[in-house]
């Protein structure tokens, strides 16, 4: 078996192993000369065939209030006849050690299944929170603003990327936009795809929110579902319904995601009697690629230290133990020592962790791979809950 980057002239044939494996035209494929945020790895036979691939697309997310590099995993595969042969595994073990040395500090994706993106060092990550609203049931505080249909002509990019601006700064995992995460704007045609975005507006002409639909018929009835909802604040959030409210007389429920903090559920006036609902929604899973840097850039309760030994078995660089120094909030030194840690982490455990979806006691109640050597250690300064949610699929 021969694992390396795929090269341009070879598209053809991630394509159509993409085509294959996921049993769709060989255009959808994810290998594209004019996407340059994207790289392919692949398994080939001693006879040259492609049997497996997986691609990389590099984008920035926020963590702890810094932009870091991130890889969206995707279009893992393999063609039948090679499958269980470990072609996968073998571009796993090659890419991620690869990144690491590119300056990669993350990578996630949206699994098929969470027991096998573990043998690589993921974790179940970002939860999401999917709310239906009885429409007849809606009531809203007076609005004074106004929202407008974006359409190919009239885009409303600007007042989308202000909304964007504000939201990508409150959670983390969540991908920051550049330009180049903005073409879905020139392909606006809701008359022919009757997919609709509206964009918000405050009553001095602030871009508060927008949300893009379409109408779905659904067992439950003739429904608003969402592929896009964001918000700047609770104004912007009442916008939005303010938008389904309007389409109440020919729609049930308006169906869309929440990021899963506590709190946001209170912004339903009322949730009793079938008014709303809510459910737990997975999405993806993440992994940290370089365990220093990640260390180096967390976000932290007040001051301490912490001796952390991380287990990976892909990653030589990250595997070991790392005395963590840290003084009001922000890392003062990581280094690797020989001293004996406070706490032995797998680093699925530690990717999960350290971005944020619960405290270290929680953790050691129901997530395995967690070791705890030194219950004085200010562990709970390093591993606690952080709002995250992330909405870019790739």
């Amino acid at each position: 078996m021969i694992v390396r980057k795929t090269l341009p002239e070879e598209n053809e044939a991630v394509n159509a192993l993409f085509s294959v494996a996921f049993q769709t035209a060989p255009e959808n494929g994810p290998a594209d000369a004019e996407n340059t945020r994207i790289v392919h790895w692949g398994a080939f036979s001693d006879e040259g065939e492609l049997m497996s691939s997986l691609s990389l697309s590099s984008y920035r997310i926020r963590f702890d209030a810094q932009a870091c590099p991130m890889a969206g995993v995707g279009a893992v595969q393999t063609l039948p006849p090679f499958r269980r042969r470990g072609g996968v595994a073998a571009c796993f073990a090659r890419a991620l050690p690869a990144l690491r040395d590119e300056g990669v500090l993350f990578a996630y994706l949206y699994p098929f299944s969470t027991a096998f993106y573990r043998r690589f060092g993921f974790e179940s990550c970002v939860t999401r929170i999917a709310c239906t609203l009885d429409l007849a049931q809606l009531r809203l505080p007076p609005q004074e603003g106004s929202f407008r249909l974006a359409v190919k002509e009239r885009p409303l990019a600007e007042a989308i990327r202000a909304v964007d601006r504000v939201w990508e700064q409150r959670w983390n995992m969540e991908v920051l936009r550049g330009e180049e995460d903005y073409g879905w704007l020139a392909k606006l045609d809701p008359y022919a795809k009757q997919e609709y975005l509206y964009v918000c507006f405050d009553a001095a002409g602030r871009a508060i929110a927008y949300t893009a639909f379409r109408t779905a018929m659904e067992p439950d009835g003739r429904n608003l579902v969402c592929s896009r909802f964001r918000f700047a604040d609770r104004e912007g959030f009442y916008a939005l319904l303010g938008v389904f409210k309007s389409l109440a007389a020919d729609h049930r429920f308006a169906k869309f995601s929440l990021p899963s903090d506590p709190a946001l559920p209170y912004l339903m006036g009322e949730w009793s009697l079938g008014a709303a609902g809510f459910a737990l929604q997975p999405a993806g899973m993440v992994r940290v690629i370089n365990v220093k840097e990640v260390l180096s850039r967390a976000a932290y309760r007040g001051s301490g230290e912490v001796k952390l030994h991380i287990r990976d078995a892909l990653i030589a660089d990250n595997d070991g133990v790392f005395s963590l120094r840290f003084a009001d909030g922000r890392a003062v030194s990581v280094e690797r020592t020989e001293e004996k840690p406070d706490a032995a982490l797998d680093i699925t455990a530690f990717s999960a962790l350290i971005a944020g979806v619960c405290d270290l006691e929680g953790a050691r109640d129901w997530m395995s791979g967690i070791e705890l050597m030194n219950p004085a250690a200010p562990l709970e300064r390093v591993f606690y809950r952080k709002s995250m949610t992330i909405t870019e699929f790739f």
